[in-house]
């Protein structure tokens, strides 16, 4: 049996529609699925509202028509992104993910000193320590992570105003106080959010 994946999210029907066409041409059935539309904007949606969706067997044909950039996870990567995540409730929890090469290797649970569920700002000695720790084994931060207490994991305004390095991956971990977590990544630049596939692996 088959089941829908989510292949792109966008902000209105029509961004989605397009990538529905440019998916028919390469012989991919795909649909349009709405979650949030607007009461008073019909059409329009919450950032990343409006979602394009294809059978799972379809998926890697799919984000090769559609350009989408993944990244490979090992799952207790992962797994430490969420505890931290629970850990960090009710304040958004934060780290630094360290790469090999292009891929991630660990993930440094670190401080959010504002200690704000609303927004995060990684300790800077801790920072420092990520660093140091990262290099005495060849590798380099790559990405950043954070939890949204309450809110699914798209980029919030104060996410995208929080200027980390644009070459970096944002992994957003929520929402913790949701009946179920998830992980979604994407990469900012100039103010606006991307999204990457995060593919997991054991």
């Amino acid at each position: 049996m088959t089941s829908d994946v989510t292949v792109a999210t966008f902000a209105t029907r029509s961004e989605a529609d397009i990538a529905r066409a440019r998916l028919a041409a390469d012989d991919i059935a795909s649909r349009v699925v709405a979650d949030d539309e607007g009461g008073l904007n019909p059409g329009f949606y919450r950032r990343y509202g409006v979602r394009v969706v294809v059978a799972d067997g379809d998926v890697d044909d799919a984000l090769t028509s559609l350009g989408v950039e993944r990244v490979v996870v090992r799952r207790p990567l992962l797994d430490a992104m969420f505890t931290h995540a629970v850990a960090g409730h009710p304040a958004e929890a934060c780290g630094l993910v360290l790469f090999e090469g292009d891929a991630p290797a660990f993930v440094c649970c670190l401080t959010n000193v504002d200690g704000s569920g609303h927004r995060f700002t990684i300790d800077p000695s801790e920072h420092f320590g990520a660093l140091r720790f990262g290099e005495r084994l060849g590798w380099t931060v790559g990405g950043v992570f954070h939890s949204h207490v309450r809110t699914e994991p798209v980029p919030s305004e104060a996410d995208i105003r929080g200027g980390a390095d644009p070459g970096w991956l944002h992994f957003i971990v929520g929402p913790v106080e949701g009946t179920r977590q998830t992980v979604r990544a994407f990469r900012i630049v100039d103010g606006e959010p991307s999204e990457v596939w995060v593919s997991v692996v054991s």
